[in-house]
């Protein structure tokens, strides 16, 4: 006998149709942002994450690392025709397809929220839009996320030529459609206490995404930060501390990764306040930076505080070392953050560049020399390869050098790809991966080596 659920609304996080993917600190922000506000006003929920890998339906569990990272649950598929050039298997990531129908044929519920969260991975959402209006026509489907807020034409042209009867409904303001919802659903349970990112929703909660801001105050060339959030918005510095508190006491989560494109900005007003509410409190939290904090505002004061609020993961935007792609750093000024931060007591275990290659008219050698420079400077570097986005001044170039039609399909964006290369080198490419493996090694290994003399 299969028991039935009856929920106002059924959310989902969609499967990952990609060469590679990897959980570090990968979450639904937004769509568990929205469902934390609509349980807050008194809506039932039912939220399943395709990529959850604790979930009870998979075969076989993922492995996971001491700060809750790791790898999904992967099944191969057949690799898209225009991409036989790439020398790597192609996966769908996430819950089995038998699985999911399994879970979604025992709730009743009355629409449905779906999200996607890079350019290139529709294909996962498509398949659940090609589900969902099938199997439930006159269900409506609330469509948001940053896909949908970067290329729309592309989704409506979807809609209009495979789905045109779909109840589908693009959502590119969340405020909005919360106004929306309610004058068209009543609430059908009493309001959860609080409006927090639903992280509640998991089995079990690994770590916890923090945004303490929205947008970002520079305007770099490959960045879509300011098309997806127009404006540079700090939140309340006690309310952040509040609500890191609530997961750290409650919930018993240790790890929490900010999600900030400008986390340090305005410092000694913001995160500063923050980090001392928090070590007033006594909250012994370990944080990590997986979208790369601005060496420029690494002070001998941040450093300190950052060691002493428990900072474990903190990762810089780099690019290059020369022939840089904007002016927010210069290498002395990169050489004196970590100058700092190693006098705090940083190590390389803890600290890491980004090096963006694979550009328009890349220049190898540039990369080589600046792993060179991390090397001698001390920080383990990884490589981040160029994923072309929309609306940006490296998307125009990429049109120009690409193999393929990057403004015409959003699948050609994928970065593993090398989406702005006529023809990619695989050797050379590989030679660079293989060079910065080696330079992370041996850096964490004479980290280690100097941890176990000083013992």
């Amino acid at each position: 006998m299969v028991l039935s659920m009856e929920v106002d609304f059924l959310f989902i996080n969609p499967w990952i149709y990609d060469f590679a993917a990897y959980d570090f600190w990968l979450k639904p922000f937004g769509l568990l942002s929205l469902a934390g506000k609509l349980r807050h006003l008194g809506y039932s929920i039912f939220f399943l994450d395709l990529l959850d890998p604790f979930s009870p339906h998979l075969p076989k569990k993922p492995r996971r690392d001491k700060f809750g990272l790791g790898h999904f649950y992967k099944e191969e598929v057949p690799k898209p025709v225009f991409f036989e050039d790439v020398p790597r298997k192609f996966f769908r990531y996430g819950l089995p397809f038998p699985a999911f129908r399994r879970i979604i044929s025992t709730i009743k519920f009355k629409a449905v929220f779906l999200t996607c969260l890079l350019t290139y991975w529709y294909p996962g959402l498509f398949t659940l839009l090609e589900f969902f209006s099938k199997n439930y026509p006159d269900v409506p489907i609330f469509v948001g996320g940053i896909y949908v807020s970067l290329c729309k034409s592309h989704l409506e042209e979807f809609i209009k030529n495979y789905l045109p009867w779909a109840k589908i409904n693009i959502v590119l303001e969340g405020e909005e459609l919360i106004s929306q919802i309610q004058q068209s659903y009543k609430p059908s349970s009493e309001p959860f206490p609080l409006e927090y990112p639903a992280f509640y929703f998991y089995s079990k909660i690994p770590y916890v995404v923090i945004m303490t801001s929205k947008g970002c105050p520079f305007n770099c060339p490959y960045c879509a930060s300011k098309k997806i959030y127009p404006y540079f918005y700090q939140r309340n510095p006690d309310e952040v501390a509040e609500e890191i508190r609530h997961w750290y006491e409650k919930y018993k989560v240790k790890d929490f990764a900010f999600y900030d494109d400008a986390l340090l900005f305005n410092f000694e007003k913001h995160l500063g306040i923050i980090l001392e509410k928090l070590l007033s409190l006594g909250i012994k939290a370990r944080f990590h930076t997986p979208n790369a904090v601005h060496a420029r505002f690494i002070t001998r004061e941040v450093a300190m505080l950052f060691r002493k609020a428990g900072f474990t993961t903190l990762r810089f935007g780099f690019e290059r070392a020369e022939n840089r792609f904007d002016s927010k750093l210069t290498l002395e000024e990169f050489k004196r953050a970590i100058t700092y931060l190693k006098e705090a007591g940083f190590t390389a275990k803890e600290l890491g560049a980004y090096v963006l290659y694979g550009i328009p008219d890349e220049d190898f050698s540039e990369v080589k020399k600046t792993l060179e420079i991390l090397y001698k400077i001390g920080v383990p570097p990884y490589l981040a390869e160029f994923s072309p986005i929309p609306g940006t001044p490296f998307f125009e170039r990429a049109k120009q050098t690409s193999r393929y039609p990057i403004g015409e399909d959003p699948i050609f964006h994928n970065n593993t790809v090398f989406p702005a290369f006529k023809k990619p080198d695989w050797e050379k490419i590989e030679e660079i991966k293989k060079l910065a493996r080696t330079i992370r090694k041996e850096l964490k290994a004479s980290c280690q080596q100097g941890i176990d003399q000083a013992v």
